[in-house]
């Protein structure tokens, strides 16, 4: 490889690790539903309309798994996603209303109960509630 070549791959390596910075930059701010918790201990996780489009709503920072409790139900629950086994997030699987852990097949119903192990214990349920369309949750 020539002198030209080297500094060519390392000028576009250069700029191509800022492209990322410039995204972020010129990105809107998150939505307001990411904010820190309110004064009666509850943290806004997305909007209702937000989970009817997705199926679900992970948010890492709590963490949280939020779920519709069946197909037909405007009820909403929300869990710690890590599964009791070995720490792995498990997957909300809304076709047949259960929770999956993807390391070691552990299976969760839909109110977080255990069906089939390793694990040895269900999820920890969070309180939810609904104002002005923000889904809250509460974890303690």
């Amino acid at each position: 490889m020539n002198r030209r070549t080297f500094l060519t791959w390392v000028g576009v390596g250069s700029l191509a690790s800022f492209f990322p910075m410039a995204l972020a930059l010129c990105s809107s701010p998150k939505d307001a539903t990411n904010s820190s918790p309110r004064p009666d201990g509850f943290i806004p996780v997305g909007t209702i309309q937000e989970l009817d489009k997705k199926g679900s709503i992970f948010n890492s920072q709590l963490p949280a798994l939020i779920i519709h409790n069946s197909k037909n139900s405007p009820d909403i629950s929300a869990f710690n996603p890590t599964c009791p086994h070995a720490g792995c997030i498990v997957k909300w699987k809304a076709n047949k209303e259960e929770f999956i852990c993807p390391c070691h097949g552990s299976q969760f119903r839909a109110d977080g109960q255990l069906m089939k192990g390793p694990a040895h214990q269900g999820l920890k349920a969070y309180l939810t509630k609904v104002e002005a369309n923000i889904i809250l949750v509460k974890t303690r």
